[in-house]
């Protein structure tokens, strides 16, 4: 639900120089450092989130982009774009970085709780005021004393008696280079899609994915359930993913592996329908073949974090069918074997 009074103003018009390129778009288990950050300012509440990037840069859904065609002009002037796209109804906005993917809806919530004391909420981060900043809108002038590249602690560091300090429960690391995001992400084991490390530590009992990549999949698997126009690939992003985490050499596993990707050369190379696909691979599953172990790719070119973007049902479907060709060719060296295990099933149907 919606604070009426409270917008939230997303800054990510830096120019990454330090990182090679623009952070705002730097992809972090399928979304952007942006998306992060629109997503997190709207669970907690905030709208509009008004997300303040340079030329060329596009929002997320549901944010309201300001565009800073001065971005070497430094954070004020973003500040200043920002804030003044707030809407006039809105008593106060939070402020974030879109280089901060740690900052969670907790933090947001405790500068929110935190209001009525003084015009600025400020975070504590190693024992200096800065972002996310919630300012109330009689504070607002404050980005005015701001000029070029100087940023909110600068700020902060003027005005202690119109700061209340909140601390926000851990460190909030800034992502300035990419070995800063390494270093604030973590890999999945199968896929090496690398995600901010998630609270809980929710798995598949031998899948060998990561709680956060799992969770993912779960988001995938939500909608595949809940709407035909995703869930006419079901069966195909559950082989695809499976591939992807085959976990450790033991009998279910080397089992789920083989079946699984017979199921896709089925699909991609011999073109049967779903039914089939399944009557054939339950009939392998209910046999005593001792499968071997295939040694699994090093990487994939794509993954569900990636399959997650589409937006509509056609989408989804061309998306999983990618990620299948993208996943059967990375399982190349196999395929000589996978193709005579498909052809054989057939051959017993």
């Amino acid at each position: 639900m919606h604070d009426r009074s409270l917008a939230a103003v997303v800054l990510a018009a830096g120019l990454g120089s330090r990182f090679g390129r623009p952070k705002a778009g730097v992809r972090i288990g399928g979304r952007t450092l942006l998306g992060v950050a629109v997503d997190t300012a709207t669970a907690a509440g905030l709208h509009p989130v008004v997300a303040v990037v340079p030329a060329g840069v596009s929002v997320p859904p549901g944010a309201l982009g300001v565009t800073n065609a001065q971005p070497g002009a430094g954070l004020s002037r973003s500040l200043q774009l920002g804030l003044g796209a707030v809407p006039s109804d809105r008593d106060a906005a939070v402020i974030l970085l879109a280089d901060q993917p740690t900052v969670g809806v907790a933090l947001l919530r405790r500068l929110l709780g935190a209001r009525g004391r003084t015009p600025v909420i400020a975070t504590v981060n190693d024992g200096v005021l800065g972002p996310p900043v919630l300012v109330e809108r009689a504070a607002f002038d404050l980005a005015d004393r701001l000029v070029g590249d100087v940023g909110l602690r600068q700020l902060l560091r003027g005005v202690p008696d119109e700061v209340t300090p909140v601390e926000p429960g851990g460190p909030i690391p800034d992502v300035d280079t990419p070995a800063d995001l390494e270093r604030v992400t973590e890999p999945c084991p199968g896929c090496a899609e690398r995600y901010l490390p998630h609270v809980a530590d929710e798995t598949h009992p031998y899948i060998g994915a990561s709680a956060a990549c799992w969770a993912t999949y779960g988001e995938l698997l939500a909608r595949e359930l809940e709407d035909m126009a995703y869930g006419r690939m079901h069966r195909h992003s559950a082989d695809v993913y499976a591939v992807q985490h085959p976990g450790h050499d033991d009998r279910r596993q080397r089992q789920s592996v083989a079946l699984h990707l017979v199921a896709i050369c089925q699909w991609l190379e011999h073109e049967l329908p779903v039914e089939l696909v399944n009557a054939i691979t339950q009939r392998l599953a209910r046999s005593d073949r001792v499968w071997p172990w295939l040694t699994p790719p090093a990487s994939f070119a794509m993954t569900v974090a990636d399959v997650l973007q589409a937006s509509t049902g056609e989408a989804h479907a061309a998306l999983v069918r990618r990620w299948g060709i993208a996943t059967w060719e990375a399982w190349s060296d196999h395929h000589d074997t996978v193709r005579d295990w498909a052809r054989e099933a057939l051959g017993e149907r």
